[in-house]
C-alpha cells in the first residue's frame, strides 16, 4: 500500500511550488484503490462504527486483553488523526450504530458476562454527552441498526451467548421516542451486515449458532410497505463483515467464511441490476471489523485478523471507489 501521508506532503509540495493540477490528479489514487489511515490507538474488535459531520466514531468493543471496553475514538480523515471522545455509559461491544440529524444513537450489544442489552445511548457531539432513549423492546447483540428516512431499523441478532438467532425488526422514530414492531426478516440471523440505498435497507450474511454456519443470504426490507424480498445470494458465504453502499453500489467486505477462516473478500453488488461483482481484496484479513463512508472512500476499522485474542488490529485502511 502507499501510504497516504507521503501522498499528501507531495501534494502540498506540488501546490506549494505552483505544478500544474495535471501533475496533482495525476497521483491521485485511482478509483479501486486501498490506502492505509492512521490506525485507531486502542485495537478493538466487535465495536460500533459511523461516521457524523465529517468525522468517524468507534465506540466500545473488546481490546487485546479482551476486555470489554467504553472506549469511544474519533477519526478525522482531513488530517489522519485519532482523539478520545466522551465514553460509553457502559462496556458493550456487538451493539449498532448510526447517525441521524446531528446525532449518535447506539443500540443493544452485549454487556457483561455476555448478557444482551435493549439499552439506547445517544450521543450529542455539540455537548458532548451521552443520553438514554427508550429501551429497545427485544435485547440483542450482533444486530444491524440503519436510518431509513428518520426511522432507526434494528433487525436480527442474537440473545446473550449466542443461544438464538433472531428474525426481528423493530423500529424507533426519534421524534417521539418510541419503538414499533414492524415485519419480520425472512432469515433469522445474527453478526450480519446491513447497508441503505435509497430508501430500502438491504441485509447481508450473517450467521446461526456461533461458529461454520456463515450465510449468502440477501434480502431487502421496503419500509414504506414494511415488505422484504429475497435477492441474488452473495457469491461467498460470510458473516462478521462489513457493508457499505456508494450510490447504488453496495460494498461487503471481510468477515468470516462458512469453514471459519477469516477473509478479506470484497464484493460489490450492483443494487439495480442485482449482479455481484469482485472488487480488490482488502490488504488485511479480518473479522469483527466495522466500516462507514465519507466521500466516496470507504473506512474499515479495527477487527481481528485471526482467532487468537492478540491478533485485534487497531487497522484502518480505506478503499476508494469513484462512481462512473
Amino acid at each position: 500500500m502507499v501510504p497516504w501521508r507521503i501522498i499528501t506532503y507531495v501534494i502540498v509540495f506540488l501546490v506549494l511550488f505552483n505544478i500544474t493540477d495535471s501533475v496533482v490528479f495525476a497521483i491521485q489514487p485511482p478509483s479501486g484503490t486501498w490506502i492505509e489511515g492512521a490506525p485507531m490507538r486502542i485495537p478493538r474488535f466487535e465495536m460500533s462504527v459511523t461516521d457524523i459531520n465529517g468525522k468517524i466514531y468507534a465506540s466500545g468493543g473488546v481490546d487485546r486483553n479482551e476486555y470489554l471496553t467504553q472506549i469511544t475514538e474519533i477519526y478525522d480523515p482531513k488530517i489522519d488523526q485519532w482523539s478520545t471522545a466522551p465514553p460509553l455509559p457502559e462496556g458493550l461491544d456487538h451493539a449498532g450504530l448510526a447517525a441521524y440529524a446531528g446525532k449518535l444513537y447506539l443500540v443493544g450489544g452485549f454487556g457483561k458476562n455476555n448478557v444482551e442489552t435493549d439499552s439506547l445511548y445517544i450521543f450529542d457531539p455539540i455537548t458532548a454527552e451521552w443520553t438514554t432513549g427508550k429501551p429497545m423492546p427485544t435485547p440483542r447483540g450482533a444486530l444491524s441498526v440503519n436510518f431509513v428516512d428518520g426511522i432507526l431499523y434494528a433487525i436480527g441478532g442474537s440473545s446473550g451467548d449466542y443461544k438464538g438467532e433472531l428474525s426481528t425488526n423493530e423500529a424507533y422514530d426519534p421524534a417521539t421516542n418510541e419503538w414499533t414492531e414492524k415485519a419480520p426478516m425472512p432469515t433469522a440471523r445474527h453478526h450480519h451486515a446491513a447497508a441503505v440505498v435509497g430508501d430500502k435497507l438491504f441485509v447481508i450474511g450473517g450467521r446461526i449458532s456461533e461458529f461454520k454456519t456463515s450465510m449468502d443470504t440477501n434480502e431487502m426490507y421496503d419500509p414504506i410497505q414494511d415488505k422484504w424480498k429475497v435477492l441474488n445470494p452473495m457469491p461467498s458465504e460470510r458473516s462478521g463483515l462489513s457493508a457499505v453502499s456508494i450510490n447504488t453500489d453496495i460494498f461487503v467486505i471481510g468477515g468470516q467464511t462458512l469453514n471459519g477462516s477469516f477473509t478479506n473478500i470484497n464484493q460489490r453488488y450492483d443494487t439495480e441490476s442485482g449482479k455481484w461483482t469482485l472488487e480488490k481484496p482488502m490488504p488485511t484479513i479480518r473479522d469483527g471489523h466495522h466500516a462507514t463512508v465519507i466521500n466516496n472512500k470507504i473506512y474499515v476499522v479495527g477487527g481481528k485478523t485471526a482467532p487468537a485474542k492478540e491478533s485485534v488490529t487497531g487497522a484502518n485502511e480505506i478503499f476508494i471507489f469513484r462512481p462512473s
